[in-house]
């Protein structure tokens, strides 16, 4: 497809290097600091860019016709998968860069918050959260890191729940640390498999955790015994710097 019918169709089409000149892009791939700020750049934007357009266009097809329902569905569960999968390696990039800051974190509000983020998700994807009664321990670590990660659990398990059941989560001190199950009925086997598929979001997640000195375990289905599946977390209560 030639750009100008792109355009013509509203996709976006972004360049690589954003305009810069020849002599100081050269420059910049001698600078691995560089390198990797084009690449989270590319990531972060251009490679983003025409799946947000086409999702933009899916959004003024649907109003004008809805005898493509299937076609259009299937189009957008693409461009949202990819955009999920940018979102993940992004993620998983800026955590190699990241300058951790441990101190002292109340898990209850941590819990929280990334509670109130994927709330809209969940009562989309009919998965009803089940927040642990009571006051939370209190642990060490970096606060950004650990919500980012405890956000992506939550997201992963509800996108692998079966609908019209109960995301159950558990937290208490455990073995010298914080110990954090997340329960579920899977939709599927399949679902339930995915939990533990290597992937950039798994692999920032075990970064992150290991960071903080503790363990990040998918659970899944005993056979034909239970349907349930999840992720058990351990965190040390105070991780060396």
């Amino acid at each position: 497809m030639r750009a100008s019918r792109l355009h013509q169709a509203g996709l976006a089409v972004a360049p690589w290097f954003g305009g810069r000149p020849v002599a100081q892009r050269r420059a910049d791939v001698r600078n691995p600091a560089a390198v990797h700020d084009m690449l989270l750049h590319v990531l972060g934007h251009d490679l983003r860019a025409p799946n947000a357009s086409l999702l933009a266009w899916l959004e003024l097809r649907r109003t004008r016709a809805q005898a493509d329902a299937a076609l259009l569905a299937q189009v957008g569960s693409h461009a949202r998968r990819s955009l999920r999968q940018i979102d993940d390696l992004n993620r998983l990039l800026r955590e190699t860069r990241h300058a951790y800051r441990m101190r002292r974190i109340a898990m209850e509000s941590l819990l929280d918050e990334a509670l109130d983020r994927v709330w809209t998700l969940a009562s989309e994807a009919g998965v009803r959260l089940e927040r642990p009664a009571g006051r939370l321990p209190r642990l060490g670590g970096d606060q950004a890191m650990l919500a980012q990660t405890l956000e992506w659990l939550l997201t992963s398990a509800i996108d692998a729940a079966a609908r019209e059941t109960a995301l159950r989560i558990t937290c208490r001190g455990h073995a010298g640390g914080l110990a954090l199950w997340l329960a579920f009925d899977s939709a599927d086997d399949e679902s339930a498999a995915r939990l533990a598929q290597p992937g950039p979001a798994l692999l920032c997640a075990q970064r992150v955790v290991a960071r903080h000195g503790g363990v990040l375990v998918p659970l899944q289905p005993m056979g034909e015994a239970t349907s349930q599946a999840g992720w058990y977390l351990w965190l040390r209560r105070r991780p060396r710097p």
